[in-house]
């Protein structure tokens, strides 16, 4: 498939360079019929298309592509470049989506197929025609057809620096003649914000992608780093201005179409894990008194509790250490959420298993109390639910000591 948006891509800018003033090879300006020069050689339309959120983890943000068009008489090509192509048949996708090295790429399509992919989807499509000048839309035509080239097409992916979004706009500023005035960006607005407010139809979804962002994505984002988000660079493109270097200025887009009406509605929102951790929070604080009261230790609770901690920071500390994905390696919930207790849990249950007291649990309470200066420092916003499963491990390690000191008899108990 790719190779056939290639070949397609390849041909529409030979076209194009072959037909400029009817000479093969000639880069100088595209080809325009005579009756258009005279009305400002601007038959090339380059546009900003946004396309709303959609069902899958990685439609939730929406998507960002540029259409080139041609609307002089006769001339009808209609083509959309899309840096957001990637395929899971790429050789160990899922081990290379975890450790942030995926490769996307800018394919192109007809207008039509992009259209009718989305219309099957439910989303909807907005355009925001670019008030370029002939040059510079042929500067940015220029660019995205090298960019075709298979030498030039493959990028890194990065979800919040390097993304669909984010090279669309940084192509449209780059064949400026001057310069963009953006608009101010949301005040306090952290990647974290935007984050959770494409995510809240999932709090499951939500609730873990808070887990593995680190304090980088907490800090206040500028009108770049925000513009990540398709329907942020929207509002962005609508509120910016070009300046040229006589000092004119003129708004970088018309104002947005809507070509394609979203359908597609969010479901509606699941259980909180913050009532259903704390439901669960609950239960365990009334199954610790019960056992406090017949002198017994369900050991097997705290095996649980140490095997959920342990493959949670498992999970964090692999994303801190080896991924390139962005604000993982700021990560303080490392201090709680590691893999110490995996390491830990055979010779606890080995211990509990013969009644002996694993003292090494007491290391619980260091764990415990690390992440509360984090905390209260503010170096990074951690989710409410997660302080429903610090309380769990809390009223556990809690009751432990407390029946150590008291030097109660105990009957151990998987």
């Amino acid at each position: 498939m790719h190779r056939l948006l290639f070949a397609l891509s390849l041909w529409w800018a030979a076209a194009l360079y072959a037909t400029a003033q009817g000479q093969p090879g000639n880069t100088d300006e595209l080809a325009v019929p005579a009756e258009t020069q005279q009305a400002g050689n601007d038959s090339v339309k380059v546009s900003l298309l946004t396309v709303t959120p959609g069902q899958k983890t990685y439609e939730l943000y929406g998507h960002t592509a540029l259409r080139v068009r041609e609307v002089a008489p006769g001339r009808n090509s209609d083509w959309v470049f899309n840096y957001g192509t990637f395929s899971f048949s790429q050789p160990h996708f899922v081990w290379r989506f975890v450790k942030g090295e995926t490769d996307y790429e800018l394919g192109v399509v007809p207008y039509a197929l992009f259209y009718n992919a989305y219309l099957a989807e439910g989303r909807g499509i907005d355009e925001q025609v670019l008030n370029l000048t002939p040059a510079e839309c042929r500067k940015l035509v220029d660019a995205l057809s090298k960019n075709l080239l298979p030498e030039n097409a493959t990028y890194r992916y990065s979800f919040f620096y390097d993304n669909c979004t984010t090279r669309a706009i940084d192509m449209i500023e780059a064949a400026i003649n001057g310069k963009v005035e953006w608009p101010q960006a949301d005040a306090d607005k952290s990647l974290r914000h935007i984050v959770d407010e494409y995510a809240q139809a999932d709090p499951w979804l939500q609730l873990g992608q808070n887990l593995l962002l680190g304090a980088e994505a907490d800090a206040p984002a500028d009108r770049k780093t925000q513009g990540f988000a398709p329907l942020y660079a929207e509002r962005f493109v609508a509120q910016a201005r070009i300046v040229d270097p006589q000092g004119q200025t003129r708004p970088l887009a018309e104002e947005a179409r809507t070509l394609l009406p979203a359908t597609y509605r969010q479901p509606e929102k699941t259980a909180s894990p913050v009532a259903a951790l704390g439901c669960v929070l609950a239960l365990l604080a009334v199954a610790t008194l019960i056992e406090w009261r017949r002198h017994a230790w369900w050991w097997g609770i705290d095996a649980l509790l140490l095997l959920l901690q342990g493959l949670a920071g498992l999970a964090i500390g692999f994303m801190f250490c080896c991924s390139e994905h962005p604000t993982v390696d700021s990560n303080w919930l490392l201090l709680l959420l590691n893999p110490l207790p995996l390491l830990y849990l055979p010779w606890f249950m080995k211990l509990a298993a013969m009644h002996r007291t694993p003292r090494g649990y007491y290391g619980q309470g260091v764990l415990l109390a690390a992440l509360l200066p984090a905390a209260l420092a503010g170096v990074q916003q951690f989710p409410a639910a997660l302080w429903m499963f610090w309380g769990m491990l809390a009223v556990r390690w809690a009751a432990f000591v407390a029946k150590q000191k008291a030097g109660r008899t105990v009957s151990p108990k998987g």
